[in-house]
């Protein structure tokens, strides 16, 4: 068990590593409004309506809260996978998708922090908070020096070899991503910033082509340790409530995203697709 759940953080990392390669700086910037607004709405509604059938089922209201909270998540890798197999990645939906599952890892990660501590009946205050933020912005900083500054001279010298470059690009994948994950973030997080910081070289689809195959393998190994980890025993008690949770995880989740994008001058097409991927909940949910 431990062997798959290891080779299933591989796969996710492989994952957001190749999506972040086919990510641009320029994008990030050109999509931040929409990513932010949509992403705020859909905290505060379905947040909201998460709690509502909590409190309606006779949950406490921390339970609800955390309720509330899981459903506004939606699954980066399934978002990622299937943007990746259609081919959209690159396109204004699957753009706006990734860029809100971004925004969710990161309150995931905070979500996280609050969760271990009340656990522990620790107090997370505003330094613990604050530290944090800064050594968000610090990762961010040394990765667009690295960028910039660096990585372009050492990926020319190993691009003479098709062999080197795919070590190259793995030992930073990996690298970036043990250190972010290290530091207080997540392992998706930093994946993702990883491929982006290589994404304005000329080598990144290369990287990326290589790269999928070995992803498509381990992505495998994920969904076999997250079946292996559901527990179905208790299942009779809870399916009213699953089924209302669901309810409004599929109807509702992308009736709001396509009314928020809509109201920021979208098409319906690009708003109904981008509804439609992040109409699910997240692996962070569980």
């Amino acid at each position: 068990r431990h062997a798959f759940d290891t080779f299933s953080e591989i796969g996710i990392a492989l994952l957001l590593f190749i999506i972040g390669l086919e990510l641009s700086v320029g994008v990030i910037k050109r999509l931040g409004k929409p990513v932010f607004l949509t992403a705020a709405a859909l905290l505060f509604s379905i947040g909201t309506l998460g709690f509502l059938v909590g409190t309606t089922f006779g949950f406490l209201p921390t339970e609800a809260l955390l309720v509330g909270l899981a459903m506004f998540f939606s699954s980066t890798i399934i978002i990622a996978k299937v943007l990746s197999d259609k081919k959209e990645i690159s396109r204004l939906n699957g753009q706006i998708a990734i860029g809100i599952i971004l925004l969710d890892d990161i309150v995931a990660t905070f979500a996280l922090l609050f969760v271990a501590a009340a656990g522990s009946h620790a107090m997370l205050g505003p330094l613990d908070i604050g530290l944090l933020l800064l050594k968000g912005i610090a990762v961010i900083a040394v990765l667009a020096f690295l960028s910039l500054k660096v990585l372009p001279k050492v990926a020319k010298s190993v691009a003479k070899s098709q062999e080197l470059l795919f070590l190259f690009a793995l030992a930073w994948g990996f690298g970036v991503a043990t250190v972010v994950n290290y530091i207080g973030f997540s392992i998706e997080i930093g994946a993702l910033f990883a491929g982006v910081a290589l994404a304005h070289l000329p080598y990144a689809s290369q990287i990326g082509a290589r790269l999928k195959p070995l992803r498509d393998f381990f992505v495998i190994l994920f969904f076999i340790s997250l079946g292996e980890s559901l527990q179905l025993g208790n299942l009779v008690y809870a399916i009213f409530p699953a089924l209302a949770l669901a309810l409004i995880v599929i109807t509702l989740k992308p009736l709001i995203v396509m009314i928020s994008l809509g109201l920021l001058g979208y098409t319906r097409r690009t708003s109904f697709k981008t509804g439609v991927n992040l109409s699910q909940i997240s692996e962070f949910s569980i």
